[in-house]
């Protein structure tokens, strides 16, 4: 929602709130979860700005029209320490997939953002780091949720 003159105000975006029920485990794609280390900083970034970009598309919006520059390399760097940032690692090693996730606030955590480059999409990676990361939180006592925008069919999808 953004504010115009005169006192009123633009909806640019629907939202929807999903909280776990029960976590169904999908199939594991190769590879595996492991959290993000301080060399992954920039890498980190670009697939924030690139999931922005990509969201407000699928969503049929101009690209960085919603998700503008929200995150810096200094911002970025304080989710890695914090153990929020997490990348699904083929077995090759090559990193192609982020999934994020907000420290807990009154015992439920967010989930947030997802996202796989282009040319990985399609093979699990997603599903399968979202559930990881999901029984993480369990795990720590928290509930889960994700937001998704309701424009978007990928990310209901997951």
């Amino acid at each position: 929602m953004r504010w115009l003159t005169g006192g009123t105000v633009e909806v640019g975006q629907h939202t929807r709130l999903f909280e776990l029920g029960d976590l169904v485990s999908p199939p594991d794609p190769p590879g595996g979860l492991r959290r993000a280390v301080p060399d992954d900083v920039e890498l980190a970034l670009d697939w924030f700005e690139a999931f922005g970009r990509d969201a407000d598309e699928q969503a049929g919006r101009e690209p960085g029209s919603m998700h503008e520059g929200a995150e810096d390399l200094e911002t970025m760097r304080r989710r890695i320490e914090g153990g929020r940032i997490w990348f699904w690692v083929d077995e090759h090693g090559e990193r192609v997939h982020l999934t994020g996730a907000n420290a807990p606030s009154f015992g439920v955590a967010r989930i947030g953002p997802v996202f796989t480059p282009g040319g990985q999409r399609g093979r699990g990676y997603a599903s399968a780091a979202v559930a990881e990361v999901t029984r993480q939180i369990l795990a720590d006592g928290s509930r889960a949720c994700l937001f998704t925008d309701q424009a978007n069919p990928t990310s209901n999808k997951i």
